[in-house]
């Protein structure tokens, strides 16, 4: 019998920042093996119009719109995810920033919102999805 190695089929994923761009095309890659994706995003908007798209020729991807570049926000996201499924196969810490200033002048204020959402979110949104995550391994 013949294994498709690459197939998600039965999997859950969330990609956050993945409304667009990179993240977009890992969802859409996922959904194309067959995995069930919710994407994130802090666009309203956004995040519904990329997952009626995505969803178009029979695949699931289901819009979960939150800002995450606070922990709070992580934690809401997570609980929001938490309520719809029962585990969590695969995370994708897309959501990302960048800040343009020349080295010379760049800001506190750009590190800061650059270090939170690049390198604090995806710690807390893993710790508030420790559960799902777990729970896919059992």
């Amino acid at each position: 019998m013949a294994m498709d190695l690459f197939s998600l089929e039965g999997r859950t994923a969330l990609v956050t920042g993945g409304s667009r761009g990179i993240g977009k095309m890992i969802a859409a890659g996922f959904i194309a093996q067959g995995a069930k994706v919710y994407i994130s995003s802090r666009k309203p908007g956004a995040c519904d119009e990329t997952a009626a798209e995505l969803s178009k020729d029979g695949g699931v991807c289901i819009s979960l719109p939150q800002d995450v570049s606070t922990v709070e926000g992580c934690k809401a996201l997570a609980e929001r995810f938490n309520a719809l499924e029962p585990k969590l196969d695969i995370l994708v810490n897309n959501a990302g920033a960048a800040w343009g200033a020349d080295f010379d002048a760049f800001p506190e204020s750009g590190w800061d919102k650059v270090m939170d959402l690049n390198l604090k979110s995806p710690f807390f949104l893993t710790q508030a999805l420790h559960g799902a995550l777990a729970a896919s391994g059992a």
